[in-house]
């Protein structure tokens, strides 16, 4: 299979799983699926280090969504010089709850399709969030670089800094 066929399939297949919620704790797509070994020995990504291998999964997992977002033409986020979205989220601060988790709770998807990447720092406690877990946005005075909310689990009496990555 070429390589545009196997990322619109891994993209395809990223998208059904984010849909139906099944990607709680694992990637939504690795560099894995989407590159052959000679690729993965060719540019140098085969011999990355482990938390390196992550990096860049999170990384593709995030840039995958927001491909998608823009092929469906629900959004065009914002892109500043450094690269990351910097997309401002305009829905209502309360009455949501968590339709889906991915990549270990870095991003948390919630039930009007938004999408937020949290703080590293905060993802020890975003990884034991639950599906239907209560959430408020509000946002972070001061922000601390990209994450400018911050998602408030009043189930479980927790908060984690995010950005906006736009929605699904």
């Amino acid at each position: 299979m070429e390589f545009r066929g196997r990322v619109l399939y891994s993209l395809g297949f990223a998208v059904l799983l984010a849909g139906l919620g099944l990607a709680q704790s694992q990637p939504l797509i690795t560099i894995d699926k989407v590159m052959t070994g000679e690729e993965l020995r060719a540019t140098g990504v085969e011999g990355l280090t482990s938390a390196q291998r992550s990096a860049l999964d999170k990384w593709l997992s995030e840039y995958t969504l927001r491909v998608f977002q823009v092929a469906k033409g629900d959004e065009k986020p914002a892109v500043t010089g450094s690269g990351t979205a910097s997309a401002t989220y305009t829905g209502s601060s309360g009455g949501h709850w968590i339709r889906s988790t991915a990549d270990g709770g870095a991003i948390i998807i919630l039930e009007d399709g938004s999408m937020w990447g949290i703080s590293s720092m905060d993802r020890i406690d975003t990884m034991l969030w639950l599906p239907v877990s209560n959430i408020i946005i509000l946002k972070s005075s001061p922000s601390v670089g990209d994450y400018k909310y911050s998602l408030i689990n009043t189930d479980d009496k927790e908060k984690a800094l995010a950005k906006y990555l736009g929605k699904q």
